[in-house]
């Protein structure tokens, strides 16, 4: 197209192209295949004066052709890829967008959302639930307590009754101070001052219990015939004791717990809502993303199935190539047009030189062109050495005439030589 400077030039150009640009099938270009005519294989030919331009201009069509082949009935495919590649990224954007939204949401509301033991009320629901649990559990757990203290004192009597009752409160509060001290440990560490007070309320509880058991030994060991069954039932009550400290501590947590979700009895309803508004768009979203990747994945497929099954359809069987020799004009055709030409020519030429200077071979003829009365004409006599010049002339135009014709008639036999000898200089 560079040789087309205007916009009709290049119009003119593609009429060119379309006139010259020669398709064949394999019947009409004679080629054979076995023993018939291959009608489903094709010759493509072009002529240009450039022989590069020729064989660029078959190469393009060669490509385009196998291109179409290829692409042709895909051509609906690739365009819905193109789309579901468009759509994939614009739910891409929108899903990250809704994930962003969602993990701002839960920072900022991160202690008033629902979690995985559901929503706000139902949470409401379950922590009251066990707080009434718990106080069922505490008043079975306190009656057990004072039952097994009415059997205490009265297993006992007089100094033992009372020797038995202040041993149990010790080994009570020994068993409280022990369980604070294990929760402390838990939240702190061993030097914290909680913790060390704790400790040394311990030391001098154990320290105490040792001392009134000492002293107790000989009434226990006195009274060795009921003191089994008493300390069992000591033993029962420390434990129904230690029973009725851990639901009361559990009470205060349900409490407390309950009382933080009735607080926000009038924000969460509305920021669970907001919440699962946010989760069915993500939820929609993302379902909508998978279902896009899993179409383009099967047409993607898909397109690779059709490509590889029309990959023989369409195959080269001879690249573009152009012969060294030229295809038009014929060259023999053409010596004898240029060697009539320069015959054309010489004879024009002689025409041209009588016609600027005129010469009259008659009187007759010098009276019909000038009206000029001939009374009389002298015969020309040639002399010798004018015969002679006349004949050196003749002479020479004949031999150069020969020579023409000579050298015409060795180009012509040896035209094919001659091109190739040509066409290597040139190369």
């Amino acid at each position: 197209d560079l040789r087309a400077a205007t916009p009709e030039e290049f119009q003119w150009l593609i009429a060119k192209l379309q006139r010259d640009i020669s398709v064949r099938t394999g019947a009409e270009s004679g080629r054979r295949g076995g023993t018939r005519f291959q009608s489903n294989m094709y010759d493509i030919s072009f002529r240009d004066p450039s022989r590069e331009s020729a064989e660029r201009v078959v190469q393009t069509l060669l490509n385009t052709f196998q291109e179409q082949s290829l692409e042709s009935d895909l051509r609906d495919d690739l365009q819905a890829l193109r789309f579901l590649d468009s759509q994939v990224d614009t739910y891409r954007q929108r899903l990250e967008q809704s994930e962003g939204a969602m993990s701002d949401f839960r920072r900022r509301h991160g202690g008033m959302l629902p979690g995985e033991t559901g929503g706000f009320f139902g949470r409401l629901a379950t922590l009251q639930e066990e707080l009434r649990q718990v106080r069922a559990d505490l008043q079975i757990a306190v009656e057990r307590r004072a039952t097994l203290a009415t059997q205490v004192r009265a297993a006992g009597s007089g100094e033992e009754t009372g020797a038995g009752s202040s041993l149990v409160e010790l080994e009570n509060q020994v068993l409280q101070v022990q369980r604070e001290l294990d929760d402390l440990r838990l939240r702190y560490t061993d030097v914290h001052p909680s913790v060390t007070s704790a400790e040394e309320r311990l030391r001098a509880l154990q320290g105490r219990l040792d001392e009134r058991r000492a002293e107790l030994g000989p009434l226990l060991d006195t009274g060795a015939s009921g003191g089994e069954v008493v300390a069992n039932v000591r033993i029962a009550l420390a434990q129904a004791e230690v029973q009725v400290t851990e639901l009361r501590g559990r009470e205060r947590d349900l409490m407390q717990r309950i009382g933080e979700l009735q607080e926000r009895l009038d924000v969460a309803p509305q920021l669970e809502a907001e919440l699962a508004g946010l989760t069915r768009d993500y939820e929609v979203l993302r379902s909508q993303y998978e279902s896009l990747l899993q179409r383009r994945e099967l047409m993607n497929f898909e397109i690779d199935r059709k490509r590889q099954g029309k990959q023989l359809e369409f195959r080269i069987i001879e690249p573009p190539f152009s012969s060294q020799q030229p295809v038009a004009p014929e060259r023999g055709r053409l010596l004898l047009l240029v060697l009539a030409a320069a015959l054309g020519a010489g004879a024009g030429l002689s025409y041209f030189l009588h016609m600027l200077r005129p010469v009259f071979i008659s009187g007759q003829a010098i009276y019909e062109e000038l009206q000029i009365p001939v009374l009389g004409t002298v015969s020309m006599t040639w002399t010798p050495r004018a015969t002679a010049r006349r004949r050196r002339a003749e002479f020479a135009f004949l031999a150069a005439l020969f020579v023409l014709l000579g050298v015409f008639g060795g180009l012509f036999a040896r035209l094919s030589e001659i091109t190739d000898l040509v066409q290597r200089l040139m190369s």
